[in-house]
């Protein structure tokens, strides 16, 4: 009798959630006629390093997914730093406009420091959910996991019609490892661009690869502590670099001054009113000042060096800037530091070196981001693809402006969660199974698992997506010789191509069971399927 009951029970609730999904018909791939983008965003690759990479034959695989494409240099902002540039891509945002300037800040409002885990959140929000989880690949020797979560991308450009793929490990490896690790990694991000590619439709997809900053090897690192210390004393209020507060900012040309003298520093500059920024770049003093439209860079001893460019201290504007001095070592430095040291949250002194001397840290003992030369500022630009022409079209460009002109929509969903629906027999019972998925809407299924002795209904929720794995958790009900009782469930999905694995673990006040299964891609939607201790069957997804 109970089985007839639970085979009843079981039936209804399938017949209701069916009705349900058709009431509710919809695609599981983002409801939008947008052109398609896969993005890679490649951390801490400087244009110089790309190049030299390129040249020496070193990136096959980019070259044939770029080939008949486009290819530009950009200038990221300074400072340079993955929490800087990324969310004011999205906006268009100069360094002058909110958001965050370093890993870390003084609220001169709140009267306190604002600390580099607050920052770190903000970054973390500010990135698609799928490539936070991404990021522990950039942990050396973890960025195998990069590499089999970039074999998903064709079902997730399917499904969400935008991909952004992040590739950290290159940023890591060079911070903490130097300049052949660094390279290594961008050979091996290469690497697994190669598998990826004959799975692509690259007629109908566009293709832009960007770097969001560079990296410069160290050679010198100083400690800015003891210098801080002998020439700003009981004045500094708070440093992380590259911002000095003070407690008395009207002092700031006086410190700026000191900061430099003998070449403790190499640079320091500081707000004088909204028109004027002023320093000490190299021995040499500096002016950055607003006329018209434009900037003027003014300097007796030119230690930006563009007097040979034929520079006479004419007002340029931001983008003449660039056009002017892409190709220098010191890229648009004026329009650059201007914006940047007039920020209200910057320090009232921002103070920096220059390679080969890099600040000392304990996180970056091989390599920085941190000063304004080309090996930190400017990085590659590739584009491909039908919709891609107002890039195309650019030789250089600034960083945070790459999205301005081009038609993608961000943030793209799909209505719901593909249905599954799986058939099993367990040899070591020998019993049928039968578990059904039902998606009403995106990140939400309610499923139901019904064998002779027992049947589950539940609902779960993905608490967290990335490139290669979902976490849902869901609670329901569990009926079992006639006794309901609670029933609270955990699931990790990792997609690994063709092949899904499932481990789940149920929670029940009798006990708690742990399962692990698999399912083996046929073709379409239909799947083999594996479960221990010993069931095979057949599951379908649609």
């Amino acid at each position: 009798m109970t089985a007839i009951v639970i085979v009843r029970l079981w039936l209804t609730t399938t017949l209701l959630m069916l009705a349900a999904s058709a009431a509710l018909a919809s695609t599981n791939a983002a409801q939008n006629d947008a052109p398609r983008f896969l993005i890679f965003h490649l951390d801490a690759v400087s244009a110089v390093d790309f190049d030299r990479a390129w040249d020496e034959g070193a990136l096959p695989n980019l070259e044939r997914a770029f080939e008949g494409g486009a290819r530009a240099n950009a200038s990221t902002l300074f400072f340079a730093a993955t929490p800087v540039i990324y969310p004011r891509m999205k906006t268009g945002e100069s360094n002058a406009g909110p958001g965050n300037l370093t890993f870390g800040g003084f609220d001169r409002e709140a009267e306190r420091p604002v600390p580099e885990v607050e920052v770190f959140l903000e970054h973390v929000e500010s990135l698609p959910r799928r490539a936070v989880s991404n990021m522990a690949s950039g942990v050396p020797l973890l960025d195998a996991a990069a590499g089999l979560a970039l074999m998903n991308v064709p079902d997730l450009l399917d499904r969400y019609g935008v991909v952004e793929y992040f590739w950290f490990a290159t940023d890591t490896y060079g911070h903490l490892l130097g300049e052949a690790a660094h390279r290594r990694s961008l050979e091996r991000f290469d690497e697994y661009l190669g598998r990826l590619l004959p799975r692509l439709d690259l007629e109908q997809t566009n293709l832009i690869l960007y770097a969001d900053h560079g990296i410069t090897f160290a050679r010198d690192m100083v400690d800015f502590e003891p210098v801080l210390q002998e020439r700003v004393g009981d004045q500094r209020r708070h440093f992380v670099y590259p911002n000095l507060y003070l407690r008395d900012p009207s002092l700031a040309p006086e410190v700026a001054r000191a900061l430099t003298h003998d070449g403790a520093v190499d640079f320091a500059f500081y707000r004088l009113d909204q028109e004027r920024v002023h320093g000490y770049l190299n021995g040499a003093f500096v002016r950055f000042e607003v006329d018209g439209d434009g900037i003027r860079y003014l300097s007796d001893d030119d230690p930006l060096g563009y007097g040979h460019l034929g520079y006479e201290g004419e007002a340029l504007t931001r983008d003449a800037w660039l056009t002017l001095t892409i190709d220098e070592y010191f890229p648009a430095t004026p329009p650059n530091l201007f914006g940047y040291v007039q920020n209200p949250d910057a320090g009232d002194v921002v103070v920096g070196v220059i390679p080969p001397r890099t600040p000392l840290t304990v996180r970056a003992p091989a390599g920085a981001h941190a000063s304004i030369v080309q090996t930190d500022l400017v990085v590659p630009i590739l584009s491909r693809g039908p919709d891609v022409g107002p890039l195309a079209e650019r030789s250089e460009l600034w960083l945070f402006e790459l999205y301005q002109d081009l038609p993608i929509e961000f943030g793209m969903e799909p209505n719901r969660e593909r249905h599954e629906l799986e058939l099993w027999w367990r040899f070591d019972e020998l019993a049928p199974g039968a578990r059904l998925r039902l998606s009403p809407a995106y990140r939400l299924r309610l499923a139901g698992e019904a064998t002779p002795s027992s049947l589950s209904l539940w609902s779960e929720h993905d608490l967290v997506s990335g490139y290669l794995s979902r976490w849902w958790v869901g609670a329901g009900i569990d009926v079992r010789d006639a006794a309901v009782q609670p029933l609270a469930r955990a699931e990790l999905e990792l997609d690994l191509g063709d092949a899904r694995v499932r481990l789940e673990a149920r929670v029940r006040p009798s006990g708690w069971t742990i399962g692990l299964g698999a399912t083996f891609r046929v073709d379409g939607g239909l799947r083999i399927s594996w479960s221990s201790p010993g069931a095979v069957g057949v599951a379908y997804h649609w």
